[in-house]
């Protein structure tokens, strides 16, 4: 997931073929805020000779979603492209839509957390639930249904706050956890079932330069709830054990690359933090001691959610909604020929991996890790921390 290196493109062929949404109407396309509707359930999955354009699909979203396995089926049948723009900040990108890159995007996933400020700053349409409910949540796994209190793509639009009865404004597509990795084969057990281990001197340990997920993981070890307003005592808390985690550490790690290169050569045992994107590139390897552990004071759950932008649309776009929802796509994008390896909440995709890609993704400890672990839904305070990160850094 926060892998991604840089922007990723591909040129544009002509010769789009689209259905025409929702039963024919047209008219949500070019209405900058209209509600997007669904044609009754599969039709979205195969074109239609009624709408000929010289058309693109231009998404931004994370790394593993611009795969050749993910992308290319829907290109061919559609007889179309798709253009993907990554980026690794959901901040960032943000800022990017607000300052006006908006009308060049049709779709763009973030962090679930996102949903509320995206629809409050009017850039992302609503979706039509019942219409939709076929394409997507029939298609999951229980613990992202409403009957199980799945609320973060739903939103009261009076405070924008998730509500789930309130509208739709995003698909879940991908998702896992923050925490810390570990290798499994130099950390003792007993130890890494706290984050304390990452404090110890009996480990090196590698900090991973990413204040945004770090600052969260340690507010959990300290007991502070991070979605909330912060009191002075509990910042001047996060304070200390921030300056204690980056005494203690041996390496300041600019990117994931590089923790991931410390972990495989043994230079840290440790590393903070980070999260289930680590399969994408050591558990999927082979290296099966490099574990994304979630300890008792639980991890940060993420769930990438893509959105409709608002303004014109192109006629393929609800069809390319639908094609990332279908269980073949889901499945490549848990293992993408490109990109970050993370599990997916459709329940035909986990259903077909085979036992290696089962262990890899670990997929029989998501309850569990779920269950121990709180949503993401944003800090509403986050540059209290902003300063302490970076004074923080000068002490390695």
């Amino acid at each position: 997931m926060q892998a991604a290196t840089a922007t990723a493109g591909l040129a544009a062929i002509t010769g789009c073929l689209g259905g025409g949404g929702g039963g024919g109407e047209s008219s949500w396309r070019t209405q900058e805020l209209a509600a997007v509707p669904a044609e009754e359930y599969d039709a979205l999955y195969e074109p239609s000779d009624e709408d000929e354009t010289g058309e693109t699909i231009n998404h931004l979203t994370w790394t593993g979603y611009d795969a050749s396995n993910v992308q290319d089926p829907f290109r061919d049948q559609f007889d179309c492209d798709t253009q993907l723009d990554l980026f690794t900040s959901n901040p960032q990108a943000f800022n990017r839509l607000q300052s006006g890159e908006w009308e060049q995007f049709h779709q763009a996933t973030f962090d679930m957390a996102w949903l509320p400020d995206l629809a409050e700053a009017e850039l992302i349409r609503p979706l039509n639930y019942e219409e939709w409910e076929p394409y997507t949540f029939d298609k999951y796994i229980d613990m992202f249904t409403k009957d199980e209190g799945y609320a973060y793509a739903f939103l009261d639009e009076d405070d924008y706050s998730f509500d789930i009865d309130g509208t739709m404004y995003g698909v879940p597509q991908r998702f896992g956890w923050a925490s810390f990795v570990v290798n499994k084969d130099t950390v003792n057990q007993a130890d890494y079932s706290s984050y304390d281990a990452a404090w110890m001197e009996d480990y090196d340990v590698g900090v991973y330069d990413l204040m945004f997920w770090a600052i969260q993981i340690i507010m959990l070890r300290e007991g502070i709830d991070p979605y909330k307003e912060h009191t002075d005592e509990e910042v001047e808390q996060v304070r200390q054990a921030t300056f204690d985690l980056f005494d203690n550490a041996k390496t300041l790690l600019p990117d994931f690359a590089s923790m991931n290169q410390a972990m495989k050569s043994g230079e840290i045992d440790i590393g903070f933090i980070s999260g289930s994107w680590i399969n994408g590139t050591l558990r999927r390897g082979g290296d099966l001691q490099f574990e994304a552990h979630v300890p008792e004071e639980g991890g940060v759950i993420w769930v990438e959610t893509t959105c409709m932008m608002k303004g014109d649309q192109p006629t393929v776009s609800d069809n390319y909604l639908a094609y990332m929802q279908q269980g073949e796509t889901a499945k490549n994008l848990m293992w993408p020929t490109s990109g970050g390896t993370n599990a997916v909440p459709h329940q035909t995709a986990i259903d077909e991996l085979n036992d290696e890609q089962r262990e890899v993704l670990r997929i029989d400890e998501i309850p569990d890790i779920v269950d121990n672990s709180v949503f993401y839904t944003g800090v509403p305070d986050l540059e209290k921390f902003e300063p302490i990160w970076r004074e923080a850094k000068s002490r390695i």
